[in-house]
């Protein structure tokens, strides 16, 4: 849970997101083989632009829908008292964890296989000429969208729900830079054609351009929609220093997409550990100093813990969204998360149950890490 391990956010926010995404859309490029600002060019893509507004209104719907049930809960759970909390905490973060992809082939497979109803970016809904009716087009067109909003609303509302305690402000501002890593694996699930699922057949082709143009597109949407929420109220006083601007950036997508052009997963499993211990590691710091040496051991395992926890989840990404097969080692684990053909998508419609248990093998991996590292918060408390 990003959220929870970021200093306060720094001022002039939207204006860091968008100079740092249009950095890394010419990084991107440039390892590509692209040219420096091919990623800039596709801003004035009207196409892309349509896409960048389809994810956007899902987005938004998603991230309404968490955070309106996930402030209520979180409310109710600090009216209930600690334990209430912490109990609440932890649901949030168990729903959180759960891999994307799992989750919204499992939802899907589900909502088509055992309840026999329609996805329209799926199986769309065909009506006779003369039972045509503006209600029921309507419906099917709000439908395309509701879906993978209400998909993507189950993990948006997992973070803002374990993020009980820390101020919704940030919360949500957290989601717009990192929750939209997960549009790309969700519109790719449900053939949803907007910013996400493009960002998934670019990334699996290796066209480097359009994924720096999508990039340089999200980097400008994630401003749209920190700036928006600028307008919540919050007790927190803006972040200052290196390490928050650094922190407050969206690293893990970046990382994510750098899929494009590094062929080795190790490579990129690699820099997404890397990238999480280094977003954390600011808040284990401040938690070190002045400490005795046995209690900076609890702090630095538990760190450790907790990055290895958060790291779970997006390699399930990584694993889902990059166009070398896996193989080997603990690749295996990942296996089932990566559909790539119309027969895969179809056994798993038909039976999701072995990428269910794919996926709550990976949160039950990411949970046991999760509780050690509370453990030993707790221990360094009962230390001292």
């Amino acid at each position: 849970m990003i959220s929870t391990v970021l200093p306060n956010p720094p001022r002039w926010l939207p204006v860091r997101v968008v100079l740092g995404g249009m950095l890394v859309s010419c990084v991107i490029a440039l390892s590509g083989g692209a040219g420096f600002f091919s990623g800039w060019s596709g801003l004035f893509d009207p196409a892309l632009f349509a896409r960048g507004g389809r994810s956007a209104l899902v987005f938004a719907i998603a991230l309404l829908t968490a955070a309106s049930a996930g402030y209520t809960l979180s409310w109710l759970a600090e009216a209930g008292g600690r334990v209430v909390t912490i109990i609440a905490g932890l649901l949030g973060r168990a729903v959180a964890l759960f891999p994307v992809a799992a989750l919204a082939w499992s939802l899907v497979g589900w909502w088509i296989g055992s309840l026999g109803k329609p996805v329209e970016t799926l199986m769309p809904f065909q009506l006779d000429a003369e039972m045509k009716d503006w209600r029921l087009m309507f419906g099917a067109e709000l439908w395309e969208y509701l879906a993978p909003a209400l998909v993507l609303a189950v993990p948006l509302f997992g973070e803002v729900l374990g993020g009980v305690g820390k101020p919704l402000r940030a919360r949500l501002q957290s989601l717009c830079l990192h929750g939209v890593a997960w549009l790309i694996v969700i519109e790719d699930v449900l053939h949803f054609m907007g910013w996400g699922g493009w960002m998934a057949q670019a990334i699996r082709a290796g066209e480097a351009a359009n994924v720096a143009a999508g990039v340089a597109m999200m980097a400008w949407l994630s401003a749209v929609f920190c700036t928006l929420l600028n307008a919540l109220p919050t007790t927190q006083p803006s972040g200052a220093g290196l390490f928050a601007t650094i922190s407050w950036l969206p690293w893990p997508l970046w990382v994510l997409v750098l899929a494009v052009s590094l062929a080795s997963q190790q490579v990129l499993w690699l820099l997404m550990w890397l990238v999480i211990a280094a977003i954390s590691f600011p808040l284990c710091f401040a938690r070190l100093r002045g400490q005795a040496v046995a209690q900076q051991s609890f702090h630095v395992a538990s760190w450790s813990f907790e990055t290895l926890s958060q790291l779970i989840v997006w390699l399930a990404a990584i694993a889902t969204l990059h166009p070398q097969p896996l193989s080997g080692g603990v690749m295996r684990t990942f296996q089932p998360l990566l559909i790539t053909t119309p027969a895969q998508a179809a056994q798993t419609l038909a039976d999701p149950a072995r990428i269910l248990h794919a996926g709550l093998l990976l949160l039950g991996a990411a949970l046991v890490l999760h509780l050690l590292g509370r453990l030993l918060v707790l221990g360094t408390r009962d230390h001292a």
